[in-house]
């Protein structure tokens, strides 16, 4: 008897057992909005979290588009192939080889934009989607094409806009979570604010609304991009008179593939004149 490929031998391999799970959440009306399209992804997509069996794509993975080939892959934020940029959801299951255990491309369904999302489903590269060293930087891509999570519907740990804080303490640890966020610093003394471990797509917005000493620095050193300085631990605020209103933009990024804080600080005029606020750099 002639045999049938690779994987059809009966009682030969590992037991599969599929459960079918939903990936979107709200009433039938929510989803009205949601935006598929045909893709063809590439038969060399994995998802390395699928135990035994990375070649069998699990609904929730993130797929990017891989520049060369216009085809579609798991989305990696830190490459460089085009991948790097969120372009669709796997809304079902798909087998990236064939029974004969060949690679094959494959033409199928994608979400691409405004659907809601139950989180606790999503896949980065096979793996869970909260807590993933890249999680944040999903959830601005996610919210950027109007995509709705459950666990934070309005986009607040995307970068959203929401309120300023107004801090009083003299020390501030921010988290992740605070993403997005413009914090005023109040306390007339010195003030130390401490960025979180870094991860991509954090940003916040820094102030200082006193007359005093204004730090900022990384928990990490020599990872910090600021003033000359491509290892940098932080910046400090020394001259008195031009504090008020220092402002720092921390920003995440991939530097020569090295996640990094790029720190921005906008010139604010001090008195008369366009002077700008005396600062040190902390290596």
């Amino acid at each position: 008897m002639a045999g049938m490929g690779g994987w059809s031998t009966p009682g030969v391999g590992s037991e599969r057992t599929v459960t079918e799970s939903e990936l979107l959440w709200g009433a039938d009306q929510a989803r009205n909005a949601a935006l598929w399209k045909s893709a063809v992804i590439s038969g060399t997509t994995r998802d390395t979290g699928n135990t035994n069996f990375t070649t069998i794509l699990r609904p929730g993975l993130l797929l990017g588009k891989i520049d060369a080939t216009g085809e579609f892959e798991e989305w990696d934020g830190s490459l460089l192939l085009g991948t790097q940029n969120l372009q669709g959801i796997l809304d079902s299951e798909l087998r990236a080889q064939d029974f004969d255990a060949t690679n094959q491309d494959r033409v199928f369904r994608v979400l691409v934009a405004r659907a809601p999302l139950k989180v606790r489903k999503l896949l980065i590269l096979g793996a869970a989607f909260v807590g993933h060293a890249q999680e944040y930087l999903a959830r601005r891509q996610l919210y950027a094409a109007g995509f709705v999570l459950d666990d934070d519907p309005f986009g607040y740990r995307a970068g959203a806009y929401r309120a300023p804080s107004y801090e009083t303490a003299t020390t501030d640890t921010l988290t992740a979570d605070q993403n997005g966020q413009t914090l005023i610093y109040m306390n007339a003394a010195s003030v130390t604010v401490t960025l979180p471990a870094i991860k991509p797509g954090l940003e916040f917005t820094l102030i200082r609304s006193a007359d005093e000493e204004f730090i900022v620095v990384s928990p990490t050193a020599d990872n910090v991009i600021v003033g000359n300085d491509l290892s940098a631990d932080g910046i400090t605020f020394t001259t008195a008179g031009e504090q008020i209103g220092a402002t720092v933009f921390v920003k995440s990024i991939y530097y020569n593939g090295t996640l990094k804080w790029l720190m921005t600080l906008p010139p604010a005029p001090l008195g008369t004149g366009t002077a700008t606020a005396t600062y040190s750099i902390q290596s």
